[in-house]
C-alpha cells in the first residue's frame, strides 16, 4: 500500500502524498461522482420507466425481467459508491456480483424476448467463475488489474451469450439490428477495459485513476446506448402486439377477415403443382334464426363452441378465421389438400355432438362446409370463390354436409 492512501487498488482518488497527482476534488470524486450518482440515476429512471411499460404491457414478460435487471444495476453502482466511501471488500465483492446478475438477467431477458430457452447453466458458470476469481484478486491477493480482467471477461461473455441468441434471427428486424450493434459495444468496451492498466505512458500511480474513468465513462455510455435499443425493441414489439390484436376477432378468438388474408395469401403462394393448399368453408346453418329465437348471448356461445372446435380440429400450420357473422374459413397448407375432407368432416361432427350442451335449449345447431382445392394460378379470392359455390351446394343439399 502506498503511504497515504486508505485503499492500494480501488480507491478513486490518487494518493494525496504524491505531487504529481491530481487532487481528488478535480478528479477522484468526479469520478465517484459518475459511478455513485449518475450512473444509479440513469439506471434507476430507466428501470421506473421499463417498470410502467410493463404495467401496460404484462403480457410482455420478458419486460419485468429488464425491471429487474435495473434495479439490479441501481444496487451494483450503489455497492461501488459506497465500497469507495467506506473502502469495504465486502462491498467491492457485492459491486461485482450485482453487475454480473445484472448482466445474465439481461442476456435472460433477451432469451425469453426471442422464445429462446435462457442458457442458465452457461451464465451461471460464467458468473461464479468470475466471482472466484475476482475474489481471490481481491480477498486473497489484491491485484486491481488481474481483478478487472477477470470480471471484465466474465462480462463480456455474457454480452456473448446475447449476441449468440441474437444471432439465430435469420432475419432481424431494424431495432434487433440496433440492440445487436449496441451490444457489441458493451462487449469491446468490457474487453478493452482492462488494457488501461497496459498503456506505457502512463504510470503505476495513475493506471487505477485512469482505469476507473475509463469504467464510469464507459458504463454510462453502455447503460444509456443499451437503455435506447431495449425501449425500440420494447416500443416495436407493442405495435406489432397492437397490429396482431386489430387482426382477430374478439368473439371467437379467432383471426377477422384481415387478418385471415393477410395470412393465408403468402401461404397459397407457397403451393406447388404436386402439393396444393385446400381452402374449407363453412357456415352455421339456420344461424339468423338461433339469435332470433334465443336471442344474441345464446347465438355468441355457439360461435365460440364452433371456433374452438375448427381450432382443435385444424392443422397446425392451417389458418383460421371468422370471415363473416357466422361464415368461417380454414385454409389448409401445401400438401394437406387430400386432408380437407376428413378435417371438415371430424369438425362437423364434433360440433353436432357438442351442440346439444351449448345451451339449455331444444335447439341443435350444425354446420354445412364447402371445399376447393386450390389451382395452378389460383389466387385467394379464386379459391374463395369455388368454395363459396360448393359451400352453396352444401346448403341446396339440405345442410349439415360436406361439399
Amino acid at each position: 500500500m502506498r503511504p497515504g492512501c486508505s485503499s492500494p487498488y480501488d480507491r478513486l482518488s490518487f494518493c494525496p502524498t504524491r505531487s504529481d497527482t491530481p487532487h481528488p476534488d478535480r478528479c477522484g470524486m468526479s469520478v465517484e461522482f459518475v459511478i455513485g450518482v449518475l450512473n444509479t440515476s440513469m439506471s434507476a429512471i430507466f428501470g421506473a420507466s421499463l417498470l410502467a411499460l410493463w404495467y401496460y404491457q404484462r403480457e410482455l414478460g420478458y419486460i419485468a425481467i429488464l425491471v429487474g435487471s435495473y434495479a439490479v444495476r441501481i444496487l451494483s453502482f450503489g455497492s461501488l459508491y459506497a465500497a469507495f466511501a467506506l473502502d469495504m471488500l465486502a462491498l467491492r465483492m457485492a459491486a461485482n456480483t450485482l453487475i454480473l446478475i445484472a448482466t445474465m438477467l439481461l442476456s435472460i431477458a433477451i432469451s425469453k424476448r426471442l422464445r429462446i430457452r435462457p442458457h442458465y447453466g452457461s451464465l451461471t458458470a460464467m458468473t461464479a467463475i468470475s466471482l472466484v476469481g475476482g475474489g481471490f484478486f481481491l480477498l486473497v491477493q489484491d491485484n486491481l488489474p488481474m481483478r478487472a480482467a477477470i470480471i471484465n471477461l466474465g462480462l463480456a461473455s455474457i454480452c456473448f451469450v446475447m449476441l449468440a441468441d441474437l444471432a439465430t434471427r435469420r432475419q432481424r428486424t431494424p431495432v434487433e439490428q440496433l440492440l445487436f450493434a449496441q451490444i457489441v459495444i458493451a462487449l469491446l468496451s468490457f474487453a478493452v477495459r482492462p488494457l488501461t492498466f497496459l498503456i506505457s505512458w502512463i504510470g503505476p500511480a495513475q493506471s487505477e485513476a485512469v482505469y476507473w474513468i475509463v469504467v464510469s465513462i464507459s458504463d454510462t455510455l453502455i447503460c444509456s446506448t443499451l437503455a435506447a435499443a431495449i425501449f425500440a425493441v420494447i416500443a416495436v414489439d407493442v405495435m406489432d402486439r397492437f397490429k396482431a390484436e386489430a387482426q382477430i376477432d374478439m368473439l371467437s378468438g379467432l383471426f377477422n377477415r384481415r387478418g385471415f388474408e393477410s395470412r393465408a395469401m403468402p401461404l397459397l403462394a407457397r403451393q406447388t403443382g404436386s402439393a396444393p393448399a385446400a381452402l374449407i368453408l363453412t357456415d352455421l346453418d339456420h344461424f339468423k334464426a338461433i339469435n332470433d329465437r334465443f336471442g344474441h348471448l345464446d347465438g355468441d356461445k355457439v360461435i365460440r363452441a364452433f371456433s374452438d372446435i375448427l381450432k382443435d380440429k385444424a392443422p397446425r400450420d392451417a389458418v383460421v378465421g371468422r370471415i363473416g357473422g357466422e361464415e368461417f374459413a380454414v385454409l389448409l397448407p401445401p400438401g394437406l389438400a387430400a386432408a380437407a375432407h376428413a378435417m371438415a368432416d371430424t369438425a362437423r361432427s364434433a360440433f353436432k355432438a357438442a351442440a346439444p350442451g351449448i345451451f339449455a335449449h331444444a335447439c341443435h345447431p350444425t354446420a354445412s362446409f364447402g371445399i376447393a382445392v386450390a389451382r395452378a394460378g389460383d389466387n385467394l379470392l379464386a379459391l374463395m370463390e369455388r368454395a363459396d359455390r360448393s359451400l352453396y351446394q352444401a346448403k341446396n343439399d339440405g345442410r349439415d354436409c360436406i361439399r
